[in-house]
């Protein structure tokens, strides 16, 4: 099977920002089709929504240790704000995902909270609280992505941060499907 890294349009890109929105590109669509099934103006799906958001990144916690470079300040306040919108969780045990590199992380935090201002538009109010009403960091995302224009896409440290933000993607696609499918069983 060949590697992502060994892609000749990922590594044609200079630089590690270009490389992870291009290896990426398929696994975020792939996730972006399953959330589309949800109806974000219908409360149910709206929960079902945040669910899925809160098992992802909790997942993504536990796997980096909490440390999301940029972005580990807006991954509590997510997590936060989702315990707000779903109650609290229970406390996790030991994370059982293999460690992510807290670059691909925070390219998942960050660009997830962009995507979210765009899916905002779709509720029927604006959200006082809760997951919705959190306002990107802007300042993150742009620290964090002129830190990765200028870091080369070759070496190790490179491939190690494309493949786990590629594995992030399908931690996330996982509790999509897992929650859909419960939910169209029936079982939430």
């Amino acid at each position: 099977m060949k590697d992502i890294v060994d892609d000749r349009e990922v590594l044609r890109d200079s630089n590690l920002r270009d490389a992870l929105r291009n290896a990426t590109s398929g696994p975020h669509q792939r996730l972006d089709v399953e959330l589309s099934r949800l109806d974000l103006a219908d409360d149910q799906d709206r929960r079902a929504f945040c669910m899925v958001q809160r098992r992802g990144f909790s997942r993504l916690a536990e796997a980096c240790g909490w440390d999301a470079a940029e972005a580990t300040t807006a991954l509590r306040d997510t997590l936060e704000a989702l315990d707000d919108d779903l109650g609290s969780a229970p406390a996790s045990g030991p994370g059982l995902d293999l460690p992510l590199h807290r670059d691909a992380v925070a390219y998942l935090m960050l660009g997830s909270q962009l995507g979210t201002a765009v899916l905002r538009r779709r509720l029927p109010e604006p959200p006082l609280r809760g997951f919705f009403a959190l306002t990107g960091d802007r300042g993150a995302w742009r620290a964090f992505c002129q830190r990765l224009a200028t870091q080369p896409v070759d070496g190790p440290e490179a491939q190690r941060v494309l493949r786990d933000a590629i594995r992030a993607f399908s931690i996330f696609e996982h509790e999509a499907r897992a929650l859909l499918s419960a939910l169209a069983d029936g079982a939430l």
